[in-house]
Order: structure tokens, then sequence, then C-alpha cells
């Protein structure tokens, strides 16, 4: 794409963005969430490749329980629920703070709250791994009304004055956001200090990385989480952030919490802490997969491609 379109393109998405913002200050939060659903839903329907690319992983992952007809309106909504995640961030900007967080669900459930600060008065390192799931932007705004002060590593966007907007938004709440290019020097410092750290650790690592199965398919996880986990003793914490029925309400799930001696007597204790926090990655999955980013390429570009090579996608019943 030439320098110039990718500059008309960020023109639009900037325009979109404030056309949007004062759409959810008109009409409330209900009506701009069921309008931005009929968007998504036009726009998923006529981009055919982002449509089979969706259908096509879902229906390998769950293909053995779901019937096509429900694989194809699960992959559909997924999209809608990416959607709406913009405007979770708008709403968030607005609605959000120290006060007013737990309104809207973001309190991490007990023990886990608890847990969590009683390790930051120790100083005991933690480790807090999501997945693309639900609004997982707002997880650095959550943890930091909690109490919680974390470093928290994210990709940047390519649109530079969207991802400034994001990002003061997540970094309100006092945690530090990372970007990725820099998480290999300062993860450890924050671990080594007896902080607390935030990664998204749903991706396909195709060196090097342990063989496991995620949704009934094959990938490889990072050593990364495990390596950290066992050198800093870190408790590890699988949480993911589920978007609830009503307009802008959340809940915060927890799905498991490894304490370091749970793996003091494993061979591997590397192996062990992977198999552990990718089937629980998978739990909140399979609780709501309506929120899960099925066209991300979990399982690596390659099986995606060979998936949606083969897919026979259909639209999904209104």
């Amino acid at each position: 794409m030439s320098v110039s379109a990718t500059r008309i393109l960020i023109r639009l998405s900037n325009a979109y963005r404030r056309v949007l913002a004062v759409f959810l200050g008109v009409i409330g939060p209900r009506a701009a969430y069921s309008l931005l659903a009929v968007l998504a839903r036009w726009l998923y329907r006529l981009f055919d490749p982002l449509r089979i690319r969706s259908e096509a992983q879902c229906q390998a992952a769950l293909g053995q329980t779901r019937s096509a007809a429900e694989v194809a309106d699960i992959a559909e909504q997924a999209f809608i629920h990416r959607a709406w995640n913009l405007a979770d961030l708008m709403l968030a900007d607005r609605l959000i703070r120290r006060g007013t967080y737990h309104r809207y669900g973001g309190r991490i459930p007990e023990p886990c709250r608890g847990m969590m600060l009683d390790a930051q008065r120790r100083r005991q390192p933690v480790i807090l791994l999501t997945g693309y799931y639900g609004p997982f932007d707002l997880l650095p705004l959550f943890l930091g009304y909690n109490g919680i002060r974390a470093g928290v590593v994210y990709r940047a966007h390519a649109n530079p004055d969207f991802d400034a907007h994001r990002l003061a938004i997540r970094a309100r709440s006092g945690c530090e956001m990372i970007p990725d290019t820099q998480a290999v020097s300062r993860l450890p410092q924050i671990l080594e200090n007896g902080g607390t750290v935030a990664i998204l650790s749903d991706h396909h690592a195709a060196e090097r990385g342990i063989p496991v199965t995620f949704l009934g398919l094959e990938t490889a996880a990072s050593r990364s989480v495990g390596l950290l986990a066992s050198h800093y003793e870190a408790v590890v914490v699988v949480a993911g952030i589920r978007r609830l029925r009503d307009a802008f309400r959340f809940e915060v799930v927890v799905a498991d919490l490894l304490d370091p001696s749970a793996w003091r007597g494993e061979d591997d204790p590397v192996v062990y802490i992977t198999e552990r926090y990718v089937p629980a990655l998978e739990t909140i999955v399979r609780d709501d997969p309506r929120q899960y980013l099925w066209v991300h390429a979990r399982w690596g570009e390659g099986l995606t491609r060979q998936l949606t090579s083969e897919a026979q996608p259909t639209y999904a019943e209104d």
C-alpha cells in the first residue's frame, strides 16, 4: 500500500473515531452497540477473505461439537465483538474511574484479587496471562483500579493517533504500558523487583515452541512464560475479560492460578507451566467462543492458509 493511501486510511479512521465518540455521547451505549453490530455484520458479510478465514478456523476448532450454522454464527458474532472493542474504549474514557470501575464489572474476583495484592505487598513476582478474548484492551485499566500496578505488554497500533489515544486510556489507572519491542529487557527487571506483569500469551511460536494443543488443534506455545515464571518463582494467573449481555458490562474471569510450589517437583517446569496455562486459556474461550478473535492465526499462518483454502463457509442465519 502506498504512503498516500495509508495516510488516507488513517485520516478516515480518525474521523470515524471522532464520529463514534459523538454518537456514543448522544445516543448512549445500548443504541451505539446496536448500530455497530449492524455495521460490523454488513462489513463481515461483504469482505469474503475475512469471513472465510474466521469461519475456517472456528470450524476446525469447534466443528466436532457445533453445527455448521452455529460455527458461522459464532464467527460472525466474534467479529461484532471485535468491533465493539472500540466503543468499549470510548466509553471507558468517559465512564471508568477509580470510584466507578466496579459498577461495570471491573473488580477481579476473590480470592485472586487478594492474592495479587498480597503478592504485591510482599514483592512476590506475578505473571498474568490473557488472550485475544473479549475486551482485552481494558485489562490494564481494570488492573490498576484494582490496586495492582502491573507492567502490561502491548503491540502498537498502525495508526499513531489512535495508538496514542488508546495508550492514554489504558495507562490511566497507573499500569506501565510496555511496547512489545521492549518486553525482553523490561519484563525481567519488573519480575526481579517483585512486580507484576501482564502478557497476551495467545500466539503460535513457530521457532523452538513447546508443542501443545489449543481447542483440539496442534500448535506451539512460547517458552518465554515458563522460563520467566520458573526463573523468578512467579505466581501465574490466567484470566480474561468477558463482555456481558448488558451494554458496557463486563466480568473478569480467572481460569487458573499457579503457585511456584506447583512445579517445584517437576522434571521440566517450563513444560509444566505451559501445559497448565494453555488449557486455562482454552477454558475461557470455550465458555463463550463468540468473544474469541477467530481471525487471529492462533495456530500459525501455515495452518490458517490451509484451513482457509479448504473452507466452504456459509452465512449465519439472521
